[in-house]
């Protein structure tokens, strides 16, 4: 067994995000409209673990706190446990969120954190950007530089890549090199706002460190994603057939009633 650090709950949420991906891409003619992905995305984070408080669009706190810069900023979804939270971005555009799209998320969710680093030092926040069109690479490397988590149908969200291969009998049905490298990898890619930007209080600062990954390294994490990725699709049909497609049908349904 692989030991990991990324949580089910983690792992869950982003599948679900997932699910509501494919089920945008069954509008051929028109893009989901972007309250109605911001409302269907939002209920669909709320879930044990992450119920202790919740937040919907249209809000400028987090947490009920003002920012840093005393500027408000709209959040399109928060959802939080004892220790856990999640920080939700969606996004439904023709060609996909862009770079700036996701470093004013970045900067937005780091002008709250600011104000309160010391008191929420050993909290785990994770920025989530959930997008009903696939993602280009150029954004897609630079959310992993971040620290964001993409939710897109282009390719399996990397918490659930990660906590499939750290699972005892991953080996079982999954290439073991695989499976190790998207670990070792998949973790650091993975870490909370806390364990990135790390406040020290003695000092009085929030240190980090300017690369958690190496090009080099996001380019083979990237190509690890998709490949294991798929190789999981595969065992989810092989082992329930037709479960995804009904979960995705599902979602679609609820997408189409909203509107």
């Amino acid at each position: 067994m692989i030991e990991s650090r990324v949580s089910k709950i983690l792992a869950e949420c982003a599948f679900e995000m997932y699910v509501l991906a494919q089920a945008a891409q069954r509008f051929p003619d028109a893009l989901v409209d972007g309250r109605v992905w911001e409302r269907v995305v939002g209920e669909s984070v709320r879930r044990p673990g992450l119920d202790k408080y919740t937040q919907a669009a249209g809000i400028t706190t987090l947490f009920n706190y003002s920012s840093a810069s005393g500027a408000e900023h709209e959040l399109d979804a928060v959802a939080a446990g004892s220790r856990d939270a999640v920080i939700l971005e969606c996004k439904s555009q023709a060609t996909g969120p862009t770079k700036a799209d996701a470093a004013l998320f970045h900067e937005k969710v780091m002008d709250f954190y600011c104000e309160r680093a010391e008191a929420v030092a050993g909290e785990r926040w994770q920025r989530l950007m959930v997008s009903s069109t696939p993602v280009s690479e150029p954004v897609r490397r630079f959310c992993v530089h971040l620290g964001i988590i993409l939710c897109d149908p282009g390719l399996l969200p990397l918490p659930v890549v990660v906590w499939v291969a750290s699972q005892p009998s991953a080996d079982r049905r999954l290439q073991e090199p695989l499976l190790q490298e998207s670990v070792r990898m998949g973790e650091p890619a993975l870490s909370s706002m806390q364990e990135r930007w790390m406040y020290d209080p003695a000092a009085q600062e929030i240190r980090f460190r300017p690369r958690i990954l190496t090009a080099g390294e996001i380019d083979e994490l990237l190509w690890l994603q998709g490949e294991l990725g798929q190789d999981i699709l595969e065992l989810y049909e092989h082992a329930r057939p037709g479960w995804l497609a009904m979960r995705t049908m599902k979602a679609h349904n609820k997408l189409v009633k909203l509107s």
